[in-house]
């Protein structure tokens, strides 16, 4: 039923777009400006990292922080134990997000069923998405994502993740780019457009023909349980950032 469901959704979307519209830009584009947030303000406490990376601060420590925190990392342990062999995973459901290919790249595996269900109520033992780094030996389970909505607040980042220990971020001021822009002028140095284009403005975006997307999926924290050091565990400011960024 809800494949269905799904599926009817997709097509009242196509057929709400007018041919023009559904040659000039990918449908997921459309899915994200149509029914994504209209503004990358947040309640959540953060700053900016380059062009297209919002990351929270840190908040104040309570109570249990560390216990829960704990609790966590324990669970990506297990996760990362049973996920070893990624072959487990894709037969699990999970799914690689634009892998490129290239020695040394961290792939995010999604099961997407998992990531809403995770927007409702977290199992961190099932996590929506298992972070890869492909290696000359293969693919090399190394982190877990957890994630929560666009609209999330600091208390509902917290009771997921505690604020004073984890990093949450999020993608934001994502200027799409038209089908006709070839996938190596959205990822090269010098991209203007596309998630690590130089364009991070809804001018600059109408500008260049793009399509303004203030907020690429929701909020995503990454945990790196058998990082060598504790604080490279919860990713934080040391994290990569995007191509074109003053960052970089």
């Amino acid at each position: 039923m809800t494949k269905r469901i799904a599926a009817t959704l997709s097509l009242l979307l196509l057929a709400s777009l007018t041919p023009a519209m559904a040659q000039q830009f990918p449908v997921w584009e459309w899915l994200l400006h149509n029914y994504g947030s209209k503004t990358d303000d947040t309640p959540v406490p953060s700053m900016k990292m380059g062009n297209h990376m919002q990351m929270s601060l840190k908040g104040t420590a309570q109570t249990g922080d560390e216990q829960r925190a704990d609790d966590i990392v324990a669970a990506a342990k297990r996760v990362l134990a049973r996920y070893a062999d990624v072959n487990t995973a894709v037969q699990d459901g999970y799914k690689p997000f634009h892998p490129s290919g290239k020695m040394g790249e961290e792939v995010h595996y999604t099961n997407y069923r998992y990531a809403r269900l995770e927007q409702q109520h977290v199992n961190y033992d099932q996590p929506g998405s298992i972070l890869y780094k492909r290696t000359p030996h293969g693919m090399e389970a190394v982190g877990v994502m957890y994630i929560a909505p666009q609209k999330a607040t600091p208390e509902q980042l917290n009771a997921v993740a505690p604020l004073s220990i984890a990093t949450w971020h999020r993608h934001v001021d994502f200027c799409g780019a038209p089908r006709s822009l070839p996938v190596a002028q959205q990822y090269g140095p010098h991209a203007q457009l596309g998630p690590q284009g130089s364009i991070h403005t809804e001018d600059a975006c109408k500008a260049a023909g793009g399509l303004w997307i203030p907020v690429v999926f929701g909020w995503m924290t990454h945990i790196y349980p058998n990082a060598k050091s504790p604080s490279e565990v919860w990713a934080g400011m040391d994290m990569h950032m995007d191509a074109n960024s003053d960052h970089d």
